[in-house]
């Protein structure tokens, strides 16, 4: 970005009939163009070299794709613990993958989607921040988001695909939802509808906490923008001063002026939770008919980061990186502008994403706290601060910060402190996305050609399998073979009695921390049947986790 000292206004208010609140202007913003080149470059590359192989989730999703790909309208896969239902997770991700297999294949089908995610969320940012601030500010964010250290490691260390996905498509349903609670343009709300029906085909938690900490204060900035807004047959004026005789008709008037706008609020909010619960239906009967009773999964951004550091670095320091030293500007200048309900939603999820440090999270979300990874919260605050740090980086270049900066230390000084908040964003990302590198989170790369074709040979597929030592790359295995395994890697629909008393995932992880009272009985099945080195390979995944998830 380049370096200039022309004054300009960093948070601006927006006209009512300027693109911004549109959602569908030909008008293109020059650094949104040059964003989501970079992402394309940044982000694809990455994916490319393989990143998404070293990460938790991505197997899993592949996996899910691989069953859409083989029986679209099946929702039961027999592979994994003797058989689970996929309706426990909503598939919209995952299916758009298997649609487009044919073309790249599994694995260059999740390269593909978790890039236009990518791509699909930096336009998010740069929509939903136009909505708060500037032209220059929204671009700024844009550019922002590509090295945003949050969505770096949720794309290249956590493989979330179903995050971004749906992340995406809530940014860019926030425009919209705008211009309905301002104006009322029908084929405005059936967008925004559609694109949240989206969203919630990606991910129902998605659509469930958006709708409190995104779309909720973009319906209060709408609503508080009409009471401001004078009507057209209002008389001109404003009392000097406020009476008993003058209240009444005062009140009357502010009414009038907000009462449209509470009312699409209203449709708005009935057609949001129809489109949640049509769209989420399926997993909601199989809830209510087999209902989760399994063991509470354990999960570290649950936990006290004054405690365990390593938590705290991997779900607190590194998503907010060097955004935190901007922190005191978002909520100056939030809640001293326009942008005060978004101020408000950042400061609760931040409040939220600490995890067990404080008593607070687990006051607000009572059971929840139990059953939701708290990291969400932290990544959701970050999105939401793009908006004001766009402003903060118009005001540095050329605002009040620019001016305080040159005025107390110099301009060379002033020019050297963007230049190092510059490097250090770009070398912040860098090292974050390829943290897998620095820290295995998962075995060596496994060649599992030989292992399929011993499979397929033979009609070996027809006796159950179990893979000790894979880590999450058991799930790549199942994807290229229907050979069944009572074991599995996914997290709530597990049909074996032991699994549902143990809080992990798989039996390899079950054996290394021994919990609930589970043997060992996998390694012991694999030195009867003399597979050491299986064997030896479990003990290194087991040395993996414990260097990850601590000594249980």
């Amino acid at each position: 970005m380049s370096l200039s000292s022309q004054p300009t206004q960093s948070i601006q208010p927006m006209a009512i009939d300027t693109a911004a609140t549109t959602g569908y202007s030909f008008s293109i913003n020059r650094r949104l163009i040059i964003a989501l080149a970079l992402a394309l470059v940044y982000h694809g590359s990455l994916l490319l070299s393989g990143s998404y192989k070293g990460t938790y989730d991505a197997y899993v999703h592949i996996f899910f794709a691989d069953h859409y790909r083989r029986f679209w309208f099946d929702h039961w896969d027999t592979r994994w613990y003797t058989g689970f239902p996929l309706t426990s997770y909503p598939p919209g991700s995952q299916q758009t993958i298997a649609l487009i297999s044919g073309l790249f294949g599994l694995q260059g089908g999740f390269v593909v989607v978790q890039t236009c995610a990518v791509l699909w969320t930096v336009v998010g940012v740069y929509r939903f921040s136009k909505i708060w601030v500037s032209e220059e500010a929204a671009g700024n964010a844009a550019l922002l988001s590509v090295f945003a250290s949050s969505i770096t490691e949720t794309v290249h260390v956590f493989g979330q695909l179903p995050t971004m996905f749906s992340l995406g498509f809530l940014l860019n349903a926030l425009p919209f939802v705008y211009r309905w609670v301002r104006r009322g343009e029908i084929r405005i709300l059936l967008v925004a509808w559609s694109v949240n029906a989206a969203t919630t085909a990606g991910h129902h938690v998605s659509t469930l906490f958006g709708a409190v900490f995104f779309v909720a204060p973009v319906i209060l900035l709408a609503m508080v923008e009409s009471l401001r807004e004078a009507l057209a047959d209002e008389p001109p004026g404003h009392p000097p001063q406020i009476t008993r005789a003058n209240v009444r008709p005062l009140l009357m008037r502010r009414l009038r002026r907000v009462l449209p706008s509470m009312i699409r609020a209203g449709v708005y909010g009935v057609g949001l939770v129809a489109a949640l619960f049509l769209v989420v239906l399926p997993y909601w009967l199989w809830s209510k008919a087999d209902p989760i009773t399994q063991v509470s999964i354990p999960h570290s951004s649950r936990d006290s980061f004054l405690v365990n550091t390593s938590a705290g670095l991997v779900f607190w320091l590194i998503p907010y990186g060097l955004s935190l030293v901007a922190i005191p500007y978002v909520y100056a200048k939030g809640f001293g502008t326009r942008a005060w309900p978004l101020t408000g939603s950042i400061a609760v999820l931040m409040l939220l994403g600490t995890g067990g440090t404080t008593p607070i999270p687990k006051l607000l979300l009572g059971g929840a706290f139990d059953v939701l990874t708290l990291d969400r919260f932290t990544f959701w605050a970050t999105i939401s601060m793009l908006p004001l740090l766009g402003a903060f980086v118009v005001s540095l270049r050329h605002g009040r910060v620019a001016r305080l900066l040159r005025g107390q230390l110099g301009t060379r000084p002033w020019y050297a402190i963007q230049i190092g908040l510059v490097v250090s964003y770009l070398l912040i990302s860098a090292l974050v996305a390829n943290l897998t590198q620095f820290r295995k989170f998962q075995p060596q790369p496994i060649d599992m050609q030989p292992i399929v074709t011993f499979l397929e040979k033979d009609q070996h597929y027809r006796w159950r399998y179990l893979p000790l030592g894979f880590g999450d790359q058991m799930a790549w295995l199942s994807a290229q073979t229907t050979a069944t395994t009572i074991d599995g890697n996914w997290v709530f629909p597990k049909s074996i009695t032991s699994s549902l008393c143990s809080p992990t995932t798989n039996f390899m992880i079950r054996c290394c921390f021994s919990l609930a009272g589970i043997s060992c009985s996998a390694l012991k099945m694999a030195l009867l049947c003399g597979s050491v080195r299986a064997y030896r390979r479990s003990r290194r995944c087991c040395h993996v986790v414990r260097s990850h998830c601590g000594s249980g």
